[in-house]
């Protein structure tokens, strides 16, 4: 792994080593709030909503900083505030679920990933439980995985969190996407 050492505008003038898997090198002049989100909006991504149960019941959050790690064993990993109540059950859980969002389920996008809606997200959305970890697996999705928890990692102001997938299916229908600030 090489780190790449950046002067605001500039091209990379400092390759460093990668140290114990993080990343050195003198980032202090890294780019803006307004910039880096201005060069992450180029890149397409979709939409997952990733979900567990606590003691209030069902939990999820969209969640679009979602990938996959590993075949063999087949791993996960999704990124969350540091602050996340939905990362704070799933730690406690050790637990969780990803609904692949379909193109016709921006309502649900909108709703898991608004904060005015935390404690009424799933109030009238169709879900059912997994039969392996009894998570949330949301309808009409175009793709659900159950995972366990195995890792937990911090990350500037968010979580790195790495699951074991335990059961997987997949449906036919096109995705739900996001590019450059807008649902696609």
């Amino acid at each position: 792994m090489i780190a790449l050492s950046r002067k605001r505008g500039g091209q990379p003038d400092d390759f460093s080593p990668a140290v114990g898997g993080l990343l050195i090198g003198d980032f202090s002049g890294g780019p803006t709030a307004e910039e880096f989100k201005s060069a992450l909006g180029q890149f397409l991504t979709g939409l997952t909503v990733v979900a567990t149960h606590d003691r209030g019941g069902p939990i999820g959050m969209t969640c679009q900083a979602f990938t996959a790690v590993s075949l063999s064993p087949p791993l996960v990993l999704f990124c969350a505030r540091t602050q996340s109540e939905t990362a704070r059950a799933i730690a406690e859980t050790g637990t969780f679920s990803v609904s692949m969002l379909g193109k016709h389920q921006r309502t649900i996008a909108e709703r898991f990933g608004s904060p005015a809606s935390h404690g009424d997200r799933f109030n009238g959305v169709d879900w059912t439980p997994g039969a392996m970890t009894g998570c949330p697996l949301l309808k009409g999705a175009i793709a659900h995985l159950e995972c366990n928890l195995r890792a937990s990692h911090p990350a500037g102001d968010h979580r790195i969190h790495i699951g074991q997938v335990v059961a997987a299916s997949a449906y036919a229908d096109n995705p739900l996407t996001y590019f450059q600030g807008r649902y696609k």
